[in-house]
């Protein structure tokens, strides 16, 4: 045999056998939704594993930048034009509260449920856009097992019409679990134009990096594994080597998407930038691009620090202001960092009641926020500290992402 043979599936496989398992990971394309599924596929592939990440075009220089095989498939979508034609002029202010932890919106009324459906509908209108490739390039490479992002039902969907396991990725609190019976409302014209049914969308396994005690208790078989931070790839700037200066230096940042999902927000970030300042903190603000362009003229010692992935700046924090992303507060809670979560979404809002539920952080909503509120809130934090050590210890105690892989050998069969 030559070094590049054809593998029992008659696809190409380099060497003579089969690698151990071939594993098809798939993301609708948002950056959010693939970084926390990163360690993991270092994990598959440490192990000895072949791993492909298939979404579309635009995250294949996100997927190659972290050292995955990028597939793409199906067109680019317009997210704004996506939510348009799927939301109206939903606003996702008008969208319900989650509800409690481990219930189902079954019984909900009507019109909450439409509300919900229309949300989860964008969702539903990446995965028919990327079903046909998805399911063509699967029945090709035939993979052993279907990793996938939550909100990614192409990714069920292909694993049921190979007969081959699903196992979902979450990113942190399990919200999307809530809206298990809506969804399966939205995928069933999918399954019927490739022809399955009785797909579960919670698949057969769930890999978990979401500490336990800001879990909730549901019937779902979960491998839960240590949150390890990768926000993307990163250049360590000079002005973060050694310790922070005299003053308490205290991050304020609000995720990647805030501010484009929630428009109008109640707490614009410039203020909440001002409002940290005041208090004689070292500001360090991270924002992407986009939130950076309308900060506008802020005080000369505030730094600015655009599109840096947070796992390098919180060591160094007293404490992080933040908008309650998953991503955000797992890192938070990574570093041993007290947080101050004052969500702008119902996703976020449900985040940052786990967070509070566990004594974990600091959570204002609605009329509490403003100024004398944030500045009592993070004197608190600043000075104290000892839930985000706990919640570290927490976090550092769960298995590596390592650990999960026997079990989807095992799944793989």
């Amino acid at each position: 045999m030559s070094a590049f043979d054809a593998g029992p599936a008659g696809v190409p496989s380099c060497g003579e056998e089969r690698p151990a398992m071939r594993v098809l990971v798939t993301t609708w394309a948002w950056n959010s939704h693939y970084l926390p599924l990163v360690p993991t596929m270092w994990a598959l592939r440490a192990a000895g594993h072949e791993v492909r990440v298939a979404s579309q075009p635009r995250l294949a220089p996100v997927i190659t930048e972290s050292g995955g095989v990028a597939v793409p498939v199906g067109p680019d979508l317009d997210h704004d034009e996506v939510r348009a034609r799927a939301m109206g002029d939903l606003s996702l202010r008008a969208v319900p509260a989650v509800p409690a932890a481990g219930e189902s919106m079954t019984g909900w009324p009507a019109d909450h449920l439409a509300r919900v459906a229309r949300v989860f509908g964008v969702f539903t209108a990446y995965s028919e856009a990327m079903l046909a490739d998805l399911l063509d390039y699967a029945r090709w490479w035939r993979p052993d097992l279907v990793l996938y992002d939550p909100t990614t039902y192409a990714g069920p969907l292909v694993a049921a019409a190979l007969g081959v396991p699903a196992v979902r990725h979450t990113h942190g609190v399990d919200v999307t679990y809530q809206a298990r019976d809506v969804v399966t409302g939205l995928v069933a014209p999918l399954a019927d134009r490739i022809g399955v049914s009785d797909v579960d969308l919670v698949g057969a396994l769930t890999v978990d990096p979401c500490p336990p005690s800001l879990q909730f208790d549901s019937p779902v078989r979960r491998a839960t594994i240590r949150y390890l931070p990768y926000n993307g790839p990163a250049v360590l700037p000079a002005w973060l080597w050694g310790a922070a200066g005299e003053r308490p230096r205290v991050c304020v940042t609000w995720g990647t998407s805030t501010s484009r999902l929630a428009g109008d927000m109640p707490v614009p970030l410039r203020e909440l930038i001002e409002w940290t300042h005041e208090l004689g903190y070292e500001v360090i603000a991270c924002v992407g691009a986009a939130d950076a362009a309308t900060l506008g003229p802020l005080p000369d010692d505030v730094r600015i620090a655009e599109s840096l992935p947070l796992h390098l700046v919180l060591p160094s924090c007293a404490a992080v202001v933040h908008q309650g992303g998953n991503g955000t507060m797992l890192t938070a809670g990574y570093c041993g960092v007290p947080q101050l979560v004052l969500p702008q979404l119902p996703d976020q809002t449900f985040h940052a009641g786990q967070l509070a539920a566990a004594n974990a952080g600091r959570v204002l909503v609605g009329g509490e926020v403003g100024p004398d509120a944030v500045h009592v809130e993070l004197a608190k934090l600043v000075t104290g500290g000892e839930s985000a050590t706990a919640l570290r210890t927490e976090i550092l105690a769960q298995p590596t992402p390592a650990a999960a892989i026997p079990q989807l050998v095992e799944l793989a069969g």
